[in-house]
């Protein structure tokens, strides 16, 4: 049975619906209003060439080379030198989720028709995606300026049968992973070498994917701040909603009512008038709700990306090709630099909620949640991972967006470093990931210890019953790894 198909209009492509491609969930299919509009670009690159027009990318060379003019007969040579020239990009490998978002992105980049591409080469990207080839891409080596150039380079290497890419899951030679699904190299002629590289498609299918994750971890940590207020019997006068519609921004109203209903019922927390809980615990809607705000503007900035033409050159008829710097990450380097800002957050203040449950001057419980204190170490150096991850995360929030360094020997002297951005959020979100799940572990702990399971709420009830399906008390001291291993695979497989 055939999946069905998200059409690519250049206009609404959404995070939801580039996920679902990523996932295999649906294939790709291009409206046909933007096959027209693809045809009519490279009909416009056409004339310009039949004219013998002098034009920044199309008969010049690229960059600090743009003086230099090249011939009708050298254009097509022109276009695989830039891109192989330009394949120098160095590290791990990009993901293949990361890398089907690239492809879909830039089919819809085409579908806007400023680009100057034959649809052929938007068929073979379609088929790529449609046919599972996922062309291997080094994770550094772009400056986010003419975009993301050198990862782009390795993804249109496996178009003209060179670089590698994998197959179903198979690494191969690119020219064997065309020949999987009876595709021939591509011959590129003018503009479209440059059309394949530039554009900011890395960095912002990376973006959109974190922005996914980045809302579910939310949510997973107002989950365990709820599991931490069962275990301090908080005070719900945090949680009235009198008092969040007096400051409304729309997140800390969110996160607010999110704790408070998974709180319902709950036969340990309730109103207590003159007592004020940590900050941990009592300012949780304010931070939480801080990093959904920031999420969502996150969310705005990606989307307006996902269907934006960050090309250099525009085309948009013959007599109108204009030069900017559309292609320039600045964009999604800010919102990037600021999500991991925000998610740093919710690991600082996850972390204080942890050292609130081991520490028994704060508690009211064992130190370090193990009846046999002093034979027993207990969870102690789960905190300690988790004071490492918070360290790290803090040192990954440095903002990558406000360094520069001027290349293309001083053409480009200004540059976003938005995929320096991008590889960063993907470790705060791993880090992320292991802080709530130590939460998580610490809180199950400290509910056992308590002997208030039947006096949780139902839902809180559930999350530690999920918990305890796969991890069980700790009465002695064993191995730590493996339990917040497997406490951290159920955040990541949305089990919560």
């Amino acid at each position: 049975m055939n999946k069905e198909s998200i059409e690519l209009v250049g206009e609404n492509l959404s995070i939801d619906d580039l996920y679902k491609i990523i996932n295999l969930e649906n294939d790709v299919k291009l409206s046909e209003s933007a096959q027209n509009r693809i045809n009519r670009s490279a009909q416009i690159v056409q004339s310009i060439l039949d004219d013998d027009k002098r034009i920044y990318g199309i008969t010049t060379g690229f960059g600090y080379l743009q003086k230099v003019n090249i011939s009708l007969n050298d254009t097509q040579r022109l276009q695989e030198n830039l891109i192989i020239s330009h394949s120098a990009g160095v590290g791990p490998e990009l993901s293949h989720d990361i890398v089907r978002g690239m492809i879909a992105l830039k089919i819809n980049k085409f579908a806007r028709g400023h680009s100057g591409i034959r649809l052929e080469v938007v068929n073979y990207l379609i088929k790529f995606l449609n046919m599972n080839i996922v062309p291997s891409i080094p994770s550094k080596g772009s400056l986010g300026a003419s975009g993301d150039l050198a990862p782009l380079a390795h993804l249109s290497l496996v178009l003209l049968g060179k670089g590698y890419a994998y197959f179903n899951g198979q690494r191969m030679t690119g020219i064997n992973a065309l020949k999987s699904v009876n595709l021939k190299p591509l011959k590129l002629i003018a503009k479209e070498g440059l059309a394949l590289l530039n554009g900011t498609q890395a960095m912002t299918s990376i973006a959109a994917l974190a922005i996914k994750n980045a809302f579910y971890l939310v949510k997973v940590a107002n989950i365990a701040t709820a599991l931490s207020m069962e275990i301090h019997e908080g005070n719900l006068d945090s949680l009235h909603p009198l008092i969040h519609e007096a400051r409304p921004h729309c997140g800390q109203k969110k996160a607010a009512k999110m704790i408070l209903d998974f709180l319902e019922g709950s036969q340990r927390t309730q109103r207590l008038i003159g007592r004020q809980d940590a900050y941990s615990l009592r300012c949780a809607p304010a931070v939480h709700g801080a990093v959904y705000d920031t999420i969502d503007h996150a969310k705005k900035v990606t989307e307006v990306e996902m269907n934006a033409s960050t090309d250099n050159p525009l085309l948009f008829s013959v007599d109108q090709v204009y030069s900017g710097g559309n292609f320039h990450g600045e964009p999604i380097a800010f919102i990037l630099d600021f999500l991991a800002i925000a998610l740093t957050e919710l690991g600082n203040i996850s972390e204080r909620r942890i050292e609130r449950m081991l520490n028994p001057m704060l508690s009211n419980l064992p130190a370090f949640l193990t009846p046999n204190t002093g034979l027993n170490s207990g969870l102690m150096i789960a905190q300690y991972t988790a004071a490492a991850l918070t360290s790290e995360n803090r040192q990954l929030s440095t903002p990558a967006s406000i360094d520069t360094i001027p290349v293309s020997a001083d053409q480009e002297d200004h540059v976003s470093m938005g995929m320096n951005a991008a590889n960063k959020i993907l470790k705060v979100i791993n880090n992320l990931q292991y802080i709530l799940a130590i939460e998580l572990l610490c809180a199950s702990q400290a509910i056992d210890i308590a002997e208030i399971e039947d006096k949780l709420s139902r839902q809180c009830k559930d999350v530690y019953k999920t918990v305890r399906s796969q991890v069980s008390m700790m009465d002695q001291d064993r191995e730590l790894t493996p339990d917040i291993e497997k406490c951290t695979s159920l955040v990541r497989k949305f089990m919560l």
